[in-house]
């Protein structure tokens, strides 16, 4: 099995992300740290703007968000936090793949 634990400075970028452009809280960073870099957690609900179903996952290639399908669509506008989220997320993956950082 994988190791998907993250090195702390990259959860927190993440986070940060998740708390600009998913609406996460940002009182939940140090949990979501502490998951990332003590478990193997690959499914991790924030909530945020995404509402009870805004869930950020890891796998060995991607980091991304989703949120409940029926959520997305009672309010379309889901799909544009999503795709968005995705992009910055993607970006600040390829960011750390290309300096060799990914764990």
């Amino acid at each position: 099995m994988t190791d998907l634990t993250l090195p702390a400075g990259q959860a927190a970028a993440i986070y940060d992300v998740l708390v600009q452009h998913a609406g996460a809280s940002p009182d939940g960073r140090d949990e979501f740290v502490l998951y990332q870099t003590t478990w193997q957690c690959d499914d991790y609900p924030f909530r945020g703007s995404l509402g009870p179903g805004g869930n950020f996952l890891i796998t060995q290639t991607t980091w991304h968000v989703s949120a409940w399908h029926d959520d997305v669509q009672r309010n379309p506008n889901l799909r544009d936090v999503i795709a968005v989220t995705n992009a910055v997320l993607a970006t600040l993956r390829a960011g750390y793949a290309a300096r060799g950082a990914l764990t």
